[in-house]
């Protein structure tokens, strides 16, 4: 015959199991907040107006983030060059700021500072409901105190001061593996899986615009022009024809080569490109040309007398 438990002991089992449950509620909310924290990693990641110039902030393999200068800027009287990475070592803390390093210059011969000045970064929302980086620094030194911002945007510890930066767009992402990188059949590397940042949209995907193969050409000698990429202009270009290489000359948003066919025999011939952007992408192409058939000759008649 099973005994029914008493009143006592039931109500003891009841608060075992309250005690039980407080710590796996806490333990299951302290998971949910880790997973935000890993999900917030990525929200720095973007392109960011700076000094009139833009940087692309992007995840690095060993987990922490670095700002590289993707359209010049001049802070204070010396300019950062593109591919410059100006910002290093930019991990998310706990409170969801980044803490890293900014590159610096000395005064007057414009040359880079060797020793980085600490800086902190966070994502904030404006009163529009635009996000904007909040990028708060202090100058070179063992001495410099470490920049905090605070959930609220306020600053501690910055004897620099502090810059508001907008978003400008997304990250470029890089073709995936097997995928064309232009529009005429080629291969692309896959620099990683693109994640998503702090705007939820996507970057465009960078490609490579060759020049039309549909009509022959009628010249010896023409030029092809490569658009860069949106926001990751090419770090090296190399362009080939017939395994020899094709001088590159940049023009504005552009790298221009000039083919010359003098001496090689009218039929098809390819030209192929591979580039990489200073976000480290690799893009490549190739583009199948002919020349055009030379036009028979056609001989006047004789006049007959």
């Amino acid at each position: 015959m099973r005994v029914m438990p008493s009143m006592d002991a039931s109500r003891a089992a009841r608060v075992r199991a309250r005690r039980w449950l407080a710590p796996a509620i806490a333990a299951a909310l302290l998971l949910v907040i880790g997973v935000a924290s890993a999900g917030a990693a990525s929200s720095i990641e973007g392109v960011w107006s700076f000094n009139g110039g833009q940087i692309a902030v992007q995840g690095l393999s060993n987990g922490t983030f670095a700002g590289t200068v993707v359209d010049e800027t001049k802070f204070a009287e010396c300019v950062h060059p593109v591919g410059q990475q100006i910002w290093t070592g930019m991990s998310l803390q706990p409170d969801g700021s980044y803490w890293g390093y900014h590159q610096w210059y000395f005064e007057k011969t414009c040359a880079e500072n060797p020793d980085r000045g600490r800086a902190a970064w966070r994502v904030l929302e404006d009163t529009d409901g635009s996000k904007y980086l909040l990028v708060c620094l202090s100058t070179p030194g063992a001495s410099s105190p470490q920049p905090t911002i605070a959930v609220n945007g306020s600053s501690e510890n910055t004897n620099y001061g502090c810059i508001k930066s907008a978003l400008t767009a997304p990250l470029p992402i890089a073709p995936k593996s097997g995928s064309s990188s232009s529009s005429s059949s080629s291969s692309g590397a896959n620099s990683g899986s693109p994640s998503t940042p702090v705007s939820g949209v996507q970057g465009e995907i960078e490609r490579l615009s060759l020049p039309s193969a549909k009509k022959c050409l009628s010249v010896r000698l023409f030029k092809i022009h490569l658009l860069e990429p949106r926001y990751d202009p090419f770090k090296t270009v190399r362009v080939t024809l017939k395994g020899r290489k094709i001088a590159t000359k940049r023009h504005g948003d552009y790298v221009v080569a000039t083919i010359d066919l003098k001496g090689f025999k009218h039929g098809t011939f390819t030209v192929t490109v591979d580039a990489t952007t200073v976000l480290g992408h690799h893009l490549s192409g190739r583009r199948t040309y002919h020349t055009c058939a030379k036009k028979a000759k056609r001989s006047k008649p004789r006049k007959l007398r």
